[in-house]
This record gives C-alpha cells, structure tokens and sequence, in this order.
C-alpha cells in the first residue's frame, strides 16, 4: 500500500510538473498548485457569492410580484355584481330614480370586470394555487344567463319572479368571488412568507461566505443595496397603486368629489361618531332643477361643464369638516357636522350659490336647486333611516323647485298617502272609473268651433275630485302612466268619432307623455287606434313637448315622419318654455305651435310677452305652421292675440273643460259667451 501511494504521488506530481512545466521543482509546482487551487476557491466563492445574489433576486422578484398581484379585480367585480343586484331590485321595488337603462348598465358593467380575473403567462404560478379563472368563469356564465333572463324588456316594476331568478344565479359567484378574494390574499401571504424565509436563509449562508472572500463581498453588497432598493421601490410602487385605485373607486370621475361609495362610509363614521359624541349630523341632498332639460337641449358636453362649475361653486362655500358628494347624475350630497354650523344657514348658502348664473363657454344657465335635508338623530337613528328622510324631504322640495324642505313627520304620512293613492289609481284604471273632459278651441278671427282638447280626470270614491296634477305625476313614476296614456287616445278618438253639431268634423288634441313617446311604439299606437275606432287620422292632433324631441332628435324625426305619414296633426305644447333650439322646427313634421298660458297670462300689460307671443306666431307663420294659445280668460286677451294674428284659442273665457255629455250639449248650437260675442260684434 506504501508504496502504492508514493507511486501515485509520483505520477501526480510529475502530471502537475507536466501541466505547468515546473523543473524548477516540486515547491514551484506546489506553488502554482495552490495558486491555481486559490484561484479556482476564490472563481467558486465569486460564482457563489453571484449565484446566491441571483437567487436573492429571484425571490426579492417574486416578492415584489406577490405585492402586486392583489385583490382589488375580485372586490370590484363583487363590488359590481352587488351593485348590480341592489339597483336591480330597487328598480323592481317601483324606485323612480332606476330605470331599466340604469339596471342595464349596471349589469354590463359587471360584465366588463369578469376579464380583469383571468391574469397573463406572468401569472401561471398563481393561478394553479387558486382557482381564478373557474370563478371567472362561473361569473361571467351567470352574469349572460342574467343578461338573457332580462332580454328585451323595458320594465321589470313589481316582477318579484325575475328578481328571485336574478338572485339565484348570482348568489353562488357572489359567494364565490367573495372567498376567492380571501383565497387570493391568503395564498399572497403565504407565498411571501415563504420567499421571505428563503432570503433570510441564503443571507445568513451569504454572510459567511462574505467573511472569507472579501471582493465577492463587496461585489454582493453592491447586488443586494441594488435589489433592496428595487423591492423599496416595487413596495413603494404597490402602495401608490393601492391608493390610487382605491381613490378612483371611491370618487366621481368628472367632477372629482367623493361619490356614492364614500359617501355612504362618511356617513355611517359621521353617525357612529355623533352617536358616542351625543352630537348631530346634518344630510343635505340637492337635486338640480330643470338639468335633465338643459342636458337634452344643449347636450351632455355642456351638461358635464355645468356640473363641474357646480360642484366648483358649491366647494368654495363649504368647511373643511363638511363632504360634498357627488350621488349621481345632477345629485349632490352635503355630510354636515352641526356642531360647526346651524344646518339651516348651510342650506341657504348652498340655495343661494345658484342665484347667479353659470357662465359655460358660450352658454349662460341660470339654475336653480331644490334641497332636502334631514338630520340625526332627531330623523333617523341609522344610515338608512336617515338617508330616507332626507329623499323624502328632496322629494317634497322637488314638487316646489328652488327650496329648501326640512323632513317632517308629515312627509313619511304624504308618502304613504301617495302610496295609497297610486293603488286607487291602478284600480281606478282598470275599473273605468277615470273620465275625459273637452275644453273647446276656437277660431280667433270668428270666435267658430275649431277642436278640443281631451284633459283627463278622475273623480275618487272617498276623496272627489282630484287634480290631474297630483296623480300624473304619480303615474308617470309608477309607469301607469303608459296604459294611462292608451286609454286617453283610445277614449278620446272614440268620443270623437261621436261628435255632433259643431263639432262633427272638428279636431281632437291628446297630450303624449315623454314616457309613453320614449318607451312604447307609439306609431304603432296610434295607428292600431285608429284602426279601431274608425276615427280620421286628420281628426287627430297629437301634442307633444319640447323636451321630448331634444332627447333623441333622430328618433324624433323618424317618429314624427312615421306619425304625419298616418295623417294625423302634430303640435308642440307648451312652447318656447323650454331649453330647446329653434333650429328643430325645421327639420320636424309639426303642423302647430301652442304659446303657453306663461306667456298670455300678463299680455295686457307685461310688453315683453307682447313680444314673444308675436315673434312666435311670425315664425310659426314662415314656417307653415298654425298657431293656438292656451289660457285665454279675459276679452283683453282676446283682443290682443287676434292683433298679433293668433289663429286660435282656447280658455274659460271661450269655455272651462266640459264633460262628455256637457260638451255634447255645448257644441250641438255653437255660440260664444257674452263677452266675446260682443268682442266680436265690435270688431265687426
């Protein structure tokens, strides 16, 4: 065996002798050996020293991927499927502020956030851990199976079976994406505390490594102050991301002010917090007059820059302490600390910030607003409570404009009331027990019977009379408006095609409601009606509002061709009252302007209304276009719109509404009352 190994040893030695030509003898060999040993030490502690700065950044990588990869897709697209339920079913439960567009809308956008769940290949790793694209998945086929359980329909009010098939197809994946947001933030936390155990383990190696190879050292520091400032600025980077995503959420785009999402915690903290303080909160909701049709006329580019002025305006007068919002479409929200300020003088300052116009561009808007306010906890002890208090009080200052209504126990009751009311008038419909009355409308020139028109009204069983403007507008926001509104037609042709004396051949007008005008086949309508009651569509005058025709102009066009393609007459009510551009008239098919009573109330003696009864009956004139005014009572009047060339009229002092029989009698023997027949006899 000696000898073995000294062989060995010899044949070693004279290979490394050979290697690196070493005669000078075994020392010089050695020396290159351990020099080359040295070298290959240091080249391995270097690589290892660069392969542990590798793997540290590897894994500070990972982290700084883990840190982004968040929660946030899940929680919106939860977010938008419970949203979407609750505007949903407060659409079902009659809520007039939700149409169905709104409900679509929310639907599409819960839709839209089901593809921020399935991730890129940068993702691979994560996705096998949880399962994101079966929740993905599951959602967006329950969202389509909602999206074709609604269809085509328009209205959804009182369908409890569509609510209750809605709920069932979205309770699993709300659930789903519910836990799915847990497993993620789970899971992120258990794979950064696994890197994280792994760097602490390859430093503590790295350390000692750094003790005995000094350049790898410092080489490795200068990596690893590299990658520490590289996962500083990924954390840095994940937390501005948060932040601003979590800001997006919670503010309105356009005008930049907390919206509804915010609002409802500021809220509930205000409350909570005014609760163990043994303080008050003050809720002011505003809702802006008359936006709907300065939004329609000049379009939604100048209603956006309103709202932004609006929400500038309303800004500047408030503390710091107190929270504008921005609620929806023209609502606004003021969250009030009452300890600051009486709520009263916040609520005048902010009626009083529209007393001076809006200056947009080229537009100047002069606005108003009608406020609601309620406050805890003398209103309501919870958030839901209060925020329906202060709907009801906005409500009741909406019926008014341009004030300011404090919630009263009164409200809850007229709530009720108007509840109680909508019921009699579903039954009243359908038991026949509405009527139409016809107010005459005459020639100005001769005073001769010319049309009328079909004013509906209802006589209650307990209560009498009540007025068409107390329950229309209770139709028009339980959509009973639309059989309301067939009915009218349906009953004032068919009264027409009776008409005796006079009236034989005379023309009866129907008001259209914007509702019945957006939302149904209206030509289709008029067309079947027709047909049915054997009336002359030339009988026929349909009025219609400018509002209505600003909204859509080319559906307008199209309908309105449609409808005088039947034959039937076309007038635009209320004329000139509101936002709406002459520049309509001549692209529709209307056959009369009819001059508001506004305008011939003050005729005697306001010259400005002089002025524009005359400029409209010019330009109705050069257009083609006939002429009526409504509200005529007095033979001063009278006079005044014969001088303006006014073709007709119509008023008490020709007639105050008649009903069926009434009108009957009045227009077998046609004559005038007194004082316009002696109006008449001293013209000529």
């Amino acid at each position: 065996m000696p000898a073995a190994r000294s062989s060995k040893r010899s044949a070693l030695a004279t290979w490394f002798r050979r290697q690196h030509g070493a005669q000078g003898g075994n020392r010089e060999g050695w020396r290159r050996v351990k020099t080359i040993l040295l070298g290959i030490v240091l080249l391995a502690g270097g690589l290892t020293a660069i392969y542990l700065s590798i793997l540290l950044q590897g894994r500070t990588n990972d982290m700084s991927r883990y840190v982004r990869v968040d929660v946030w897709a899940v929680q919106q697209a939860e977010y938008e499927v419970q949203q979407f339920r609750a505007t949903f079913a407060r659409h079902v439960a009659g809520d007039a502020g939700v149409k169905i567009e709104a409900v679509r809308d929310r639907l599409a956008r819960a839709r839209s956030t089901i593809p921020l769940l399935q991730r890129g290949p940068d993702y691979q790793e994560f996705r096998l851990l949880v399962d994101i694209d079966g929740a993905a998945q599951g959602a967006s086929a329950a969202l389509a199976e909602v999206d074709r359980a609604l269809g085509d329909r328009s209205d959804f009010r009182d369908d409890l079976v569509t609510l209750r098939r809605v709920e069932t197809l979205l309770a699993e994946p709300a659930a789903t994406l519910r836990q799915l947001a847990v497993d993620l933030a789970h899971v992120r936390l258990e794979l950064q505390d696994g890197d994280l155990e792994n760097v602490r383990l390859l430093t503590g190696v790295n350390r000692w490594m750094l003790i005995g190879f000094f350049i790898v050292t410092v080489v490795f520091v200068g990596f690893l102050i590299a990658e520490m400032r590289s996962a500083r600025r990924a954390e840095r980077a994940a937390t501005a991301s948060e932040k601003k995503t979590r800001y997006v959420a919670e503010h309105d785009i356009l005008t930049d002010l907390p919206n509804r999402m915010l609002f409802g915690r500021q809220l509930r903290d205000a409350i909570d917090r005014e609760s163990e303080l043994g303080g008050e909160v003050a809720l002011h909701l505003l809702d802006l007059d008359g936006f709907k049709d300065l939004n329609d006329s000049f379009g939604h580019d100048v209603g956006d820059q309103l709202l932004v002025a609006v929400a500038e305006r309303l800004g500047g007068l408030l503390e710091s302490d107190h929270l504008l919002v921005r609620l929806s479409g023209d609502e606004f929200a003021v969250i009030q600390d009452c300890a600051s300020d009486s709520w009263d003088a916040v609520a005048q300052d902010l009626l009083a910030a529209f007393e001076r116009p809006f200056d947009l561009n080229d537009h100047h808007v002069q606005l108003s607003t009608s406020i609601g306010v309620a406050r805890f906890p003398r209103d309501g002890g919870t958030f839901e409570d209060l925020l329906k208090a202060a709907d009801l009080a906005l409500n009741a200052a909406k019926t008014q404009r341009g004030c300011i209504v404090a919630f009263h126990a009164e409200l809850m009751a007229e709530l009720q009331n108007r509840k109680q009311l909508e019921a009699d008038l579903r039954q009243a419909l359908a038991g026949n027990q509405l009527e139409l009355f016809y107010q005459p409308q005459v020639t100005l020139e001769d005073g001769h019977f010319s049309g009328a028109e079909a004013l509906i009204r209802w006589r209650h069983s307990s209560l009498g009379w009540i007025s068409p403007t107390d329950f229309i507008p209770i139709a028009e926001e339980s959509g009973l408006i639309l059989p309301l509104g067939r009915w009218v037609l349906e009953t004032a042709c068919r009264d027409a095609l009776g008409w005796t004396g006079a009236a034989a051949e005379a023309v009866v007008a129907v008001n259209v409601s914007p509702s019945q005008f957006a939302h149904e086949d209206i030509v289709g309508q008029v067309r079947s009606v027709l047909a049915q009651t054997g009336l002359p569509p030339q009988r026929l005058e349909l009025e219609i509002t400018e509002g209505i025709l600003m909204r859509d102009e080319e559906a307008a066009i199209e309908t309105l061709g449609a409808l005088h393609s039947l034959g039937v007459k076309l007038a635009i009510d209320d004329f000139g009252t509101g936002y709406s551009s002459l520049s309509y008239l001549k692209r529709f098919k209307v056959d009369k302007l009819k001059i508001d009573r506004a305008f011939v109330r003050d005729i005697e003696s306001d010259r400005n209304d002089r002025k524009i009864v005359r400029a409209i009956v010019e330009l109705a004139n050069g257009l083609g276009m006939q002429t009526i005014a409504e509200g005529i009572e007095t033979v001063e009047q009278w006079e005044l719109l014969r001088s303006l060339h006014c073709e007709e009229g119509q008023g008490f002092l020709f007639s105050r509404p008649l009903a069926e029989a009434d009108f009957h009698a009045a227009t077998r023997d046609w004559c005038l009352s007194r004082p316009a027949t002696a109006v008449l006899a001293a013209a000529s």
